[in-house]
């Protein structure tokens, strides 16, 4: 990751069964789709940061309680640092669509949405199975397009780092526009025309 440049890199994950009450990952594996450098947008990045500053104060709590904290270098992880089971994400995405009373899909659902919505908003499905890691066809397929993948000329080949930003800004402000609108918090009641000041001492 490299907020500095607002950039992060998709070069290794989990491995596929990491064994219970696993703390140590001492080997990653590839990832299952394409290697590649993605954006992070402007809508991301506070996700990113609060993830980060959560991370170190769990490391300092953990000093704190002379507790080991088990440094795997994720970007998600347990509060001690330890690796969260894929079977683990998938049960809590499970319940809580039960409890918000919503129709049950597989947390891996939620990428081929993206990706649908993605293309929709810019009929660039190129870019769109660059952002996702796919292969033309795969992306194709995913899309439900079909066509001559072969054919797509060179000009593809090349997806640029700023095109997959506009791709993946479409989709973060379509998303955010979509999102119920936080309740507005009520303004302090005035006296004589001027605002209540706070005399509590």
């Amino acid at each position: 990751m490299d907020l500095e440049n607002n950039t992060f890199d998709v070069t290794e994950q989990l491995p596929f069964k990491v064994p219970p009450k696993t703390k140590v990952i001492e080997e990653m594996a590839p990832p299952k789709s394409n290697g590649r450098k993605l954006p992070i947008t402007e809508l991301a990045r506070p996700f990113f940061l609060k993830q980060l500053a959560m991370q170190e104060v769990q490391k300092e709590q953990a000093a704190k309680d002379g507790k080991p904290y088990y440094d795997n270098d994720l970007v998600v992880a347990k509060p001690d640092g330890a690796p969260i089971a894929a079977s683990w994400v998938s049960s809590q995405f499970g319940k809580l669509l039960e409890d918000l009373d919503m129709p049950h899909i597989r947390f891996h659902d939620l990428r081929h949405t993206a990706a649908t919505n993605m293309h929709q908003l810019t009929g660039d499905f190129y870019t769109v199975g660059e952002v996702l890691g796919h292969t033309l066809a795969g992306i194709g397929a995913s899309l439900g397009l079909s066509m001559n993948f072969e054919a797509v000329t060179a000009r593809y080949v090349d997806v640029r780092l700023e095109r997959k930003k506009e791709v993946l800004d479409a989709y973060h402000s379509a998303v955010e526009k979509a999102a119920p609108e936080k309740p507005k918090e009520a303004e302090p009641k005035k006296e004589n025309g001027q605002q209540r000041k706070n005399t509590a001492k």
